[in-house]
């Protein structure tokens, strides 16, 4: 659980999540900013050594089921794997829905772009159109 807050579970999508409400940031930038406060503007204010993902880094990460920043935040993305030092330490089923319905497909997802056939970690949050 969160040390710092009673109520709080140490999820920082949460943090982000509750600071853009409180903060009234709906904008789409607003909230690439509170995801970038709970991502990896800590970690360059700590000014963490091989921080980030290229060539020579720890590769410390958490890959979401998400296509940006602002759709983790939405959908309190699932944690599809987690990696330290380049190496995969938890991971996790990606979730899905069933749907019931005649005439409506079975399943449904809920990321922006649908279904991908492989996972990747791009930036694709970097993209003008989100």
């Amino acid at each position: 659980m969160d040390p710092w807050y009673a109520l709080g579970s140490g999820d920082m999508l949460e943090v982000a999540a509750m600071g853009l409400h409180v903060g009234q940031m709906t904008s789409v930038d607003a909230m690439r900013a509170c995801f970038a406060a709970v991502t990896a503007n800590p970690a360059r204010i700590l000014g963490l050594d091989g921080y980030g993902i290229a060539p020579g880094c720890r590769a410390d990460f958490v890959l979401l089921q998400a296509q940006d920043p602002v759709e983790a935040i939405r959908l309190r993305a699932t944690r599809l794997k987690v990696f330290r030092a380049g190496r995969l330490i938890a991971e996790t089923p990606a979730a899905t829905a069933a749907l019931h319905l005649e005439g409506r497909p079975p399943t449904v997802n809920w990321t922006a772009h649908g279904a991908r056939t492989k996972q990747t970690a791009t930036k694709s949050w970097d993209r003008p159109e989100l």
